[in-house]
């Protein structure tokens, strides 16, 4: 019986040698190891996507409250109530809906004049201490279009809110949390997207974008009031924050989804769900973070190294999240862990800088660090001496 490797080989000279093919098939076969030594490569395997990033080793206490879809019309306003709450939140921000191409556009008012396009509040989110991430420039559902759209709905968006960015770190999310390996490896060809942060999913989720628009509860009387759009009940903001609240006291940490533009859309519905969730979380003694607990990449900084007076516990303490209170890294073979403050205390310790990431080293093996704030956001950046310089690693 013919082997399968002596037909495969037999198959494929016989198909590139005209007419002497069938006896260069029968030669292939009488010498089989040979064949077997030149067996046809199996195919190769397609690349897998990179993975999303989530919440699941955060400390205990630890938030990450994310907003999605922006910015819409009472953004603004939510922004400020974040930060006279001293909460630095993170927007994953459109660039414009459009009719028939952004997936899951909701209804209300003004279902297609929103997004940073038409309301250039950006300056004004950063400028409050917020984040900013790339939510796409359409809000497309990046497994649903194909992949060079998937790389141009986030390489332009990117493009547009860079300059708000600035020294903040570089993060995306798929809307939908819709990610694949086609999407992964387009990105991949575009360096400002490839050492972007992301995509991010969330741990916890108590469905505010469906709960602007239907009410679907067990107890309606209680639990649903009138105002959706199309004359639908909805779901009472407060209620919807006592189910984050809930999800949340049993996680105790993560990646929190919200949505500043729910499904009803133009309404103050994200701002009446923050006010109550907010003041919740913080009576519970939690802190609030970015959606990733890491430095970014070290780099060489203007000025020289001045650390205040070192500690008694040898360790530098800043205000790593913004919040007015001093946490605390220190090194460790692993790399740079840290700890934030919580009403409670410290929470426990994550690594904040791997001694295996990309000039790490400079860091971790220096004389002494400090925690300084670089560029006035409110949060506390890891430095480093470098000679007569210094080298810093950027809070997220």
């Amino acid at each position: 019986m013919r082997s399968s490797v002596a037909l495969a080989v037999a198959a494929a000279i016989a198909g590139s040698c005209g007419d002497d093919g069938p006896e260069a098939a029968r030669a292939i076969e009488l010498h089989a190891p040979v064949a077997r030594a030149t067996a046809i490569p199996a195919p190769a395997i397609a690349p897998a996507a990179r993975p999303q990033l989530d919440g699941r080793d955060f400390p205990d206490k630890v938030l990450a409250l994310t907003w999605d879809d922006g910015p819409d019309r009472h953004t603004l306003e939510l922004a400020r109530y974040l930060h006279d709450q001293r909460v630095r939140g993170t927007f994953f921000v459109v660039r414009a809906w459009v009719d028939g191409v952004s997936a899951d556009p909701g209804a209300g008012d003004g279902v297609f004049s929103t997004g940073f396009a038409a309301l250039p509040i950006l300056g004004d989110l950063v400028r409050l201490g917020h984040r900013l991430g790339n939510h796409t420039g359409n809000h497309v559902l990046l497994t649903a279009v194909a992949p060079s759209e998937a790389a141009r709905q986030l390489r332009e968006n990117q493009a547009a809110i860079a300059p708000f960015v600035g020294s903040g770190p570089r993060m995306f999310r798929a809307p939908g949390g819709a990610w694949g390996a086609a999407a992964s490896a387009a990105i991949a060809e575009d360096a400002d997207l490839r050492e972007a942060w992301g995509p991010f999913r969330w741990d916890l989720d108590g469905k505010d974008w469906e709960g602007s628009r239907w009410c679907r509860s067990d107890a309606p009387a209680t639990e649903c009031e009138a105002g959706a759009p199309g004359g639908e009940r909805r779901v009472k903001p407060s209620v919807v924050a006592a189910r984050y609240l809930a999800q949340i006291e049993r996680a105790r940490h993560g990646i929190v989804l919200l949505h500043d533009r729910v499904g009803h859309v133009g309404s103050r519905y994200a701002v009446d769900v923050a006010r109550a969730l907010v003041p919740a979380l913080r009576a519970r003694g939690y802190v609030f973070a970015a959606p990733r607990l890491h430095f970014q990449t070290p780099a060489p900084a203007a000025g020289p190294f001045a650390p205040k007076a070192p500690a008694a516990d040898g360790a530098a303490h800043g205000d790593l999240n913004g919040d007015g209170h001093a946490d605390r890294c220190d090194r460790s073979a692993r790399g740079v862990v840290c700890a934030l403050a919580t009403p409670a205390g410290l929470t426990s310790e994550s690594l904040w800088l791997d001694r295996d990431d990309p000039g790490a080293s400079a860091i971790v093996d220096a004389s002494s660090i400090a925690l300084e704030d670089l560029d006035g956001d409110g949060r506390a950046d890891l430095c480093a001496p470098a000679g007569a310089d210094r080298v810093c690693a950027r809070a997220p």
